[in-house]
């Protein structure tokens, strides 16, 4: 006869999951690259006066590799519940493999 609005929940558990979350493997293939990437990018500074420029960028991704990579991954599994929260967690777990990536692709270049 009448039909009856679906009342406004507030609950969260109610709500979609996530799209495009980062998935287990990603978060597992950057943490197994931070060890080589420092060991490829302590064996980069043996290149220093032979190519001293892709040695800067190999040490700054170096650097970046085993500081901000576990924190970016660490950001990217805590699942906030706000939205713009969880789009700079998966933005940070895609993001996270990069510099350890560029560390070993370019010290094997030298």
């Amino acid at each position: 006869m009448h039909e009856i609005a679906p009342a406004l929940t507030t609950d969260r558990a109610a709500e979609p999951p996530a799209v495009g979350e980062v998935s287990m493997w990603t978060t597992a293939f950057t943490l197994a690259l931070v060890p080589v990437a420092f060991f490829f990018g302590g064996l980069a500074q043996m290149a220093t006066e032979v190519h001293p420029q892709i040695v800067a960028v190999v040490m700054a991704c170096w650097w970046a590799s085993w500081t901000a990579t576990p924190l970016l991954v660490v950001a990217s599994r805590l699942s906030p519940r706000h939205p713009a929260l969880a789009r700079a967690g998966r933005w940070a777990g895609w993001v996270a493999p990069i510099p350890p990536t560029v560390t070993v692709l370019l010290t094997l270049g030298l």
